[in-house]
């Protein structure tokens, strides 16, 4: 089986998520692919069929379904149907905040594959509902760009998770090993307290009492991201904070945020957003702009 790895481009570098509305009877044209977000499918009319490795869901209208990060999946349908769905592709990290943190390693594909999570909507109609209106609302939100739809697009992704974890009778999220969250809290108030500095693992292994390896394969299997990945996302989320409230230059944005190479600053930047800290900052700028004088003005 020849699979593609689809590139997923965000249009927003403020919001990690593409939003994608069809009314169409074409295929994907890639066959077989696979790309590192979650996607969410929500069929407003019409009939598709989506194929993974191991099984074949049959979407009808008010149907959704998930797709872990990296699933192998096709996209097939009859000849000549017309077919109205929605797909969002998003990083679920990009979307958590310090609040959520006790409930990311449920949703780790290494202890459950979420292509799994499709049996809840099987079993619960009032789950499915309300998991569909949901993903239409944040399309709709998406399309209409409304002031303060950003936030909505945040609180939206945030209440597809809540809905998972309320409506799971099945205990699919309920994974023998709990997290020592008050541990791992040390960790996350050192973190936050040194990005103008020096974090290093020793420090965080010593904090939690855990030798080296063990530490390093714990944080990875309940957050999900390496601890070196988790102290950049921090780094890099003080740095937009940074760039739309200080008057600072870049060098000196990236001194603040313990990253004084401003190569390697950049590189980092722009592998989370795709884009400069210039350009960045100057979206930002122009989208609140537009939200006080209005669009088109």
């Amino acid at each position: 089986m020849e699979l593609y790895k689809e590139p997923i481009v965000y249009n927003d570098p403020l919001l990690r998520i593409q939003v994608l509305s069809f009314h169409s009877m074409q295929i994907c044209q890639h066959g077989w692919h696979f790309h590192p977000q979650l996607e969410i499918i929500a069929v407003r009319s019409g009939r598709m069929e989506i194929h993974t490795p191991a099984e074949v869901y049959h979407l009808r209208a008010g149907d959704v379904l998930i797709l872990g990060s990296c699933q192998p999946h096709l996209d097939l349908r009859k000849q000549n149907e017309v077919v109205d769905y929605v797909v969002l592709h998003f990083e679920l990290e990009a979307f958590l905040d310090s609040n959520m943190l006790p409930f990311l390693y449920l949703f780790q594909e290494s202890l459950l594959p979420l292509v799994r999570l499709n049996t809840l909507f099987r079993e619960n109609s009032e789950l499915r509902q309300q998991f569909f209106s949901t993903v239409i609302e944040l399309q709709q939100e998406y399309e209409q760009m409304q002031r303060g739809y950003e936030m909505a697009i945040n609180y939206l992704v945030k209440k597809c998770i809540f809905l998972l974890l309320r409506h799971d009778n099945e205990g699919l999220l309920e994974h023998n090993r709990s997290m020592n969250y008050a541990k791992l809290k040390l960790v996350f108030d050192y973190v936050e307290a040194h990005l103008s500095d020096k974090v290093t693992v020793e420090q965080a292994c010593l904090l939690v009492s855990f030798s080296y390896s063990y530490f390093l394969k714990y944080f990875k299997q309940t957050m999900g991201i390496t601890f070196t990945d988790y102290v950049i996302h921090r780094r890099i989320k003080y740095a937009e904070r940074l760039l739309l409230t200080e008057d600072l230059s870049i060098a000196q944005i990236a001194e603040q945020v313990g990253l004084p190479n401003i190569s390697h600053f950049y590189k980092l930047f722009k592998r989370v957003h795709h884009c400069s800290p210039k350009s960045f900052k100057d979206t930002i700028i122009a989208r609140a702009n537009e939200t006080i004088h209005g669009r088109g003005g």
